[in-house]
């Protein structure tokens, strides 16, 4: 074979080779967007435990098996979706009110939780809270709800749609009662 031939058979080989090359080029724009909006946790913490102080005072406890974390969504958010278990503090140090839930979500810049699935609140009382859909914004500092509640005290079962109280669920108020339910005890 000579030189010439060979190099008349190698030209499509090259030219394939090369068109490779160039087509596998990344803009790195294109990739970013791309990737910007998928749910791939870029941190995943299992068996978390978080303690929240404001100014040294204990205000919040947190436990939740599973927790994903993905700061680069447009609204960068925490997920629990093996759902928490959260303490709530008064400003004594107290404990005020236990929450739980099956699933959890947290808008990281919003300062709003979201918790979803059997979710109970009980006070320092004993009143509880039950519903399948509540929020916390921490920043205001109050829990609410437009989803259907039952609300147990000591002498009476409250049912509604809606909810709002203080996160420490001292004073609170069921919105569109549906029904009360004395509970009267056997003396």
């Amino acid at each position: 074979m000579t030189n010439q031939s060979y190099f008349a058979q190698s030209i499509p080989t090259w030219l394939g080779v090369l068109f490779l090359c160039w087509g596998c080029t990344n803009d790195v724009q294109e990739v970013r967007k791309v990737t910007e909006n998928r749910r791939i946790p870029l941190e995943v913490q299992e068996n978390l435990e978080v303690r929240y102080t404001d100014s040294t005072e204990l205000r919040m406890e947190m436990e939740a098996p599973l927790a994903e974390s993905y700061p680069h969504l447009k609204e960068p958010q925490r997920e629990f979706p093996r759902g928490l278990k959260v303490r709530f503090f008064n400003k004594n140090g107290d404990l005020s009110s236990r929450l739980r839930s099956d699933y959890a979500l947290q808008l990281l810049e919003e300062g709003r939780w979201e918790a979803r699935g059997n979710v109970v609140v009980i006070n320092r009382e004993g009143e509880k809270l039950q519903t399948e859909k509540l929020f916390w914004d921490s920043r205001r500092e109050r829990i609410y709800t437009d989803a259907f509640v039952r609300m147990t005290t000591e002498d009476e079962v409250i049912l509604g749609h809606g909810f709002e109280a203080d996160q420490n669920f001292e004073q609170y108020e069921v919105k569109e009662v549906t029904g009360t339910l004395m509970i009267e005890e056997d003396v």
